[in-house]
Parts: C-alpha cells; structure tokens; sequence
C-alpha cells in the first residue's frame, strides 16, 4: 500500500502524539524524523542533520529501557546518522556513530539465524575504521562479516557467495593495509578457489572470473610473486577464449564494479605519500583527511572522500593538459606521466555515473592512451617498461571486458602474458612494431 509523504505536519502530529502517548507516539515520531529528514534541504547536508540526531536519540531512551523491541530500528536509524554525519564532513562523528551502530548490530545478530544476520553495518563499520587508519580493528571487524557470510553455506554450496568473495577481498585489503601481507594473499587464494566454484556451477558468471584474474594478477605480481602472476594471466586468457566474441551488458553493473575494484587496488600504493616523495597530485595533502580505502566496493566511501576523490581528478585533469609535446620528454617524465595518467583511469572508473556508453566513451579510449603511451616509454626504456607494459595491458583488457569486447580483451591479455617471457629485446622490437 502507498505511503503518504511525511510533511511538517505529519511530524507535529507524531510530536503531539509522542507527548499525549509516550510508549506508542515516540517510536512513530522517530520514523518520521528519519524519513522526513531524508527529504529536508539536498543542498545542504548539515540541515538534516538534526532530525537524525533526534529520531537516534529517541531511539537510545527506547533502548535504554532494557527493552529490545527497537533494537533494529535504532540501529538502522544511528547509521543513517552515521551516514550523514560524512556527508557533513563531520568524519569523527560519522565514525563514532558507526561503531555505536555496529555495536547495535553485534546485539541483533545475537537473537538471529544464520542467514539473517544484519552484516551491512558491520562492513560500514569495518571500512570506516580503515579509512581513519586504524586498519588492525578494521581486520577484526571485517573477520565477523566474513564468518556471518561463510555461515550461511548450506548443503549445496554458499547461497550468497558474491558477499562471501567481496567479504574475503575486503579482508585481503585490510590485511594488506595492517601490513600482514602473507596472511593477504592466503585471503586472496581462498577467494579465488571460491570464484572458480561459482563460475563452475554458473557458466554466466566467467567474465567476472576473468577480471578477477585479471586484477589478482597485479597484486600477486606486485607482492613478489611473479610465477603465480603469470599463471593468472594463462589461466585468464584461457577463460577468457570461452566467452563469445562479444558480450552484452546485462551484466555491467557488476562486472563494472569488478574492473573499479581490482583496479584502483592495484593502484593503491601510487595513492600514498612517503618520505622520499611529494604529496601525489590529487591527493589531499592533508595528513588528517580520510582517503579511499582503493579496492573497497565505492559503495562504502563516505561522501567526504567521494568529494576529495573527484576533486582530485579535477587535479590529474589539470597536470596532464599541461605535458605538451611527449616526443620532448625524457624517459623519467614520461613515466611519471604514465603514473598519473593511470591513477585517473582508475578515478573515472570508479567515479563515473554506470552509463554503459560513458565508460565507452571516456574510460576505455583512455586506457588505450596508457598503453600506447608505456609502449613509447618501452621504446625509451626497455629495462624498466615491461612490468608496466603488462600492467597496462591487462588494465585495458579489464576494461573491455566490462564493456563486452572480449575477443578485444583476449588479445590484450594474451599480450601481457606473452610479456611475461620476453626478453629485454623482444619486447623493445614489439614496442617499435616489429
């Protein structure tokens, strides 16, 4: 049944009703403050506030009662806060109020089965912590999403197993992030053998698995491993020879979301200043401002960090239109261009609007520039240009394979795997054409 909107009105009707009938009037005033604050003002962010920090104390009274009618409903509405809070930039309340809410969940799950257990909240929760650098909390929050996901498999297999391997990868990052890098890539592993499973019982999903690959090669190579890279890319490239020429995008969304984050985490560490390096551009200088946790769902950055992460691209835009002429550039400049250029091609994948011709039309050509571009470095500088050459190519492979340009992709990551036998002089003979 439709539902009137809640007005001003409503709200003083429900005050009325909280001061006449405490017991019945306040929760139902809590709900109209939270759905009419929803509405109030979209301009301003810190206008709706106040009606969330309202219904959540509201809800805090009912609770502390002893009762635990209200449990969800307050847990529900002191995330929204939370939620708000960012949007605000208020990024010290909006954790704040996420860990009152994970803790709100923590109680609920305890009164529930497997399967139903609220686990949303606490993967907010999990990344909030990253994301104010507190990453040892963010792997012991992010460890019971993961066991709440791994506790529904049932007789036939996981009957959500997209939330268990995006459980597992988060966890890969906040390790990775906490500095246990081996405890990472046995994550990483174990999502990978869940995958295979998924795409062994639904052949549907073999795009997914091969931008999977395709990312997970990066981390592997980048951790030290390069033979496990390798057989990576082979095991992509053979899965990839599966798929139909073209493909269609009834599965965008998704396998988009894929390609955005695998992609910005292998670009993580071009993210990060450090002691012998200025500040990225793009980057906030500001050692106190929360950036993205790269490789996390976007769905979980808080709308500070969705702010500083556009306006960092505004940024990129600004030093690349200024290169000038790349035949006048010496080796060191064009690597540092290529570096940029990269870092923005993750930006827009991961900021643009999911209008599949967009992508088309803006991100892919843009990957193709990458690769031209450490082509030419290649031809510059051999010695230092396969691995980014590589990475390059499988970057423009995950792309069109989000598009459904897969014999397109093949190529490009038969490419890069074929990389990654050459010698020096092999590859400077593929960057002049020959």
């Amino acid at each position: 049944m439709r539902r009137e909107p809640v007005t001003e009105e409503s709200v003083a009707e429900a005050r009325a009703l909280a001061r006449e009938e405490p017991g019945t009037g306040l929760p139902v005033l809590a709900q109209c403050l939270l759905e009419f604050g929803w509405h109030v003002d979209r301009e301003r962010p810190s206008a709706r506030i106040p009606f969330f920090e309202e219904a959540a104390a509201i809800y805090r009274d009912l609770l502390a009662g002893g009762s635990e009618e209200h449990l969800a409903a307050a847990m529900h509405a002191i995330s929204c806060l939370g939620l708000h809070y960012s949007s605000a930039h208020a990024d010290d309340r909006s954790l704040a109020a996420k860990t009152e809410a994970a803790a709100l969940a923590r109680k609920l799950n305890r009164h529930r089965q497997d399967g139903s257990k609220e686990v949303k909240i606490l993967g907010a929760f999990a990344h909030g912590l990253a994301e104010a650098g507190r990453f040892e909390r963010a792997v012991a929050a992010q460890r019971e999403v993961v066991a709440i996901y791994r506790a529904t498999e049932g007789p036939a297999g996981h009957p959500s197993p997209d939330g268990v391997v995006w459980s597992l990868l988060n966890l890969a990052i906040y390790l990775d992030l906490a500095g246990r890098t081996d405890a990472s890539l046995e994550i990483e592993r174990e999502a990978l053998r869940l995958k295979r499973r998924m795409v062994a019982a639904e052949p549907r999903r073999r795009t997914g698995l091969v931008i999977w690959l395709a990312g997970v090669s990066h981390r592997f190579a980048d951790t030290g491993h390069p033979q496990e890279a390798g057989e990576l890319l082979d095991e992509a490239v053979a899965a990839c020879d599966l798929l139909p020429p073209e493909g269609d995008f009834g599965n965008f969304g998704f396998n988009q979301g894929v390609q955005a984050a695998l992609f910005a985490r292998s670009g993580a560490r071009d993210e990060r200043a450090t002691d012998d390096r200025a500040v990225p551009i793009g980057v906030s200088p500001d050692p106190q401002a929360l950036q993205p946790v790269l490789g996390v769902s976007f769905d979980w950055w808080s709308f500070s960090v969705r702010q500083a992460y556009r306006a960092g691209c505004e940024a990129m835009d600004d030093a690349i239109s200024t290169t000038g002429d790349l035949s006048a550039l010496d080796p060191t400049r064009l690597a540092e261009l290529g570096t940029l250029l990269r870092r923005r091609n993750i930006r827009r994948s991961v900021v643009f609007d999911c209008v599949p011709q967009q992508f088309i039309e803006k991100v892919v050509p843009a990957l193709g520039e990458s690769v031209a571009l450490e082509r030419r470095l290649a031809t510059a500088r051999p010695d230092i240009s396969r691995r980014r050459l590589i990475r390059s190519l499988t970057d423009q492979a995950m792309g069109h394979l989000a598009t459904g340009a897969n014999s397109t992709a093949a190529e490009a990551l038969r490419e890069a795997h074929d990389l990654f036998g050459f010698g020096q002089d092999r590859l400077a003979r593929r960057s002049h054409g020959g």
